[in-house]
């Protein structure tokens, strides 16, 4: 099971829980609000975030740096899925879009 929890938060983070220790490892701080963030596949190591400002991050958790982000979105995010290495976006104009994660 994950040892690490991810909430997102509209105030421009991430924070990362530990759920073993019930306390609070780290914040992955953003530009702008983040409506949702998603671990990449099975890994505890790469987690995707979703946020307001239309782009989509993929953070290295471990070293707390953003290793990727996907632009493209012309209006904010609203809402993200991962399925295996595809990520889909909803932004609030209603453009949905498929980006390919490695």
């Amino acid at each position: 099971t994950r040892s690490v929890a991810a909430v997102s938060y509209v105030d421009n983070k991430v924070c990362l829980w530990d759920t073993a220790l019930q306390r609070l490892r780290t914040t992955l701080p953003h530009p702008d609000g983040v409506v949702r963030s998603s671990w990449a596949g099975d890994s505890e190591h790469h987690l995707v975030t979703c946020c307001l400002d239309g782009v989509v991050r993929v953070w290295d958790v471990d070293q707390n740096e953003i290793i990727a982000e996907v632009t493209g979105h012309h209006d904010q995010l609203l809402d993200m899925k991962i399925s295996e290495n595809l990520v889909v976006t909803a932004d609030d104009s209603g453009v949905v879009k498929v980006f390919r994660i490695s």
